[in-house]
């Protein structure tokens, strides 16, 4: 996917970034002491090969996620929209990516809590699987809601029952409650289910396995882990039908928000 050309933004910065080789940065990376968790970091060398990678998570991954509210999302969001906490995913054309790593696709090397945009100056920001990761999700939703122009949109996806997992850390969880009043400063457009309940124990039950049968030992885990989803991945289909219950709620593994500013 073509990265988005980058000089109609540059009228939208707050300051000055640091360029090099087609990138904006605006922090210093430091992913040999910042990346510290063994299995996160062999996700990260898998992550600079983005079709094996997305291939990956789209096959063996234990979560079945919809992609259809993030596309009702980009439908109604015109204009420059941001991908928070992007990876080196592309998710759409012409949307920018930030991230706190240089990913070959990513476009502005940021952090997230200090976006480097003027108020009110963007359409809508999106995070997919992102807040659960960083120290104070409040302030960077206090972040969004100042870039984003008046009627701009916010789109989050945070998990509710999922297991550990750092990238590079790994803070909390969120009911479907706890996500709505998390952006209460927005105006809500919808919200609910974003993988179901199937993949939320499917999840669950690859690491009871690989805890139970890995006495202790991380290597050990973490290679039963891996050979746990390659073997299970099909039940998180199951969210086909489960998602459309009204009891889904109870064990979803991720919740979404699309709200207004």
């Amino acid at each position: 996917m073509t990265p988005p050309d980058l000089s109609p933004l540059r009228p939208l910065l707050a300051h000055a970034p640091r360029e090099r080789e087609g990138k904006w940065y605006f922090r210093e990376v430091r992913r040999e002491t910042e990346v510290t968790d063994a299995l996160d970091r062999f996700k990260s060398r898998l992550k600079l090969s983005p079709r094996l990678y997305n291939a990956l998570i789209t096959l063996v991954s234990p979560v079945l996620s919809s992609p259809a509210p993030i596309h009702r999302f980009l439908a109604a969001t015109p204009g420059v929209v941001l991908n928070i906490g992007s990876g080196n995913t592309r998710i759409a054309p012409g949307v920018v990516n930030v991230d706190m790593f240089d990913y070959p696709n990513v476009d502005l090397v940021a952090d997230i809590h200090h976006l480097p945009f003027a108020d009110a100056s963007v359409d809508g920001v999106l995070s997919i699987a992102v807040l659960e990761h960083v120290q104070d999700p409040e302030a960077v939703l206090r972040e969004v809601r100042r870039v984003l122009k008046p009627g701009g949109r916010v789109f989050s996806l945070i998990p509710f029952m999922q297991p550990f997992h750092a990238s590079p850390h790994d803070f909390q969880r969120y009911t479907l409650p706890g996500i709505r009043r998390l952006h209460r400063e927005f105006t809500e457009v919808e919200s609910g289910v974003a993988g179901g309940p199937a993949s939320g124990f499917l999840w669950a039950f690859q690491e009871m396995f690989a805890t139970l049968f890995s006495f202790g030992n991380q290597r050990l885990h973490h290679l039963l882990l891996i050979l746990c989803m390659v073997f299970t991945w099909p039940f998180k289909f199951l969210d086909l039908l489960l998602s459309r219950l009204p009891t889904a709620d109870n064990l979803a593994s991720s919740f979404f928000v699309h709200g207004k500013k």
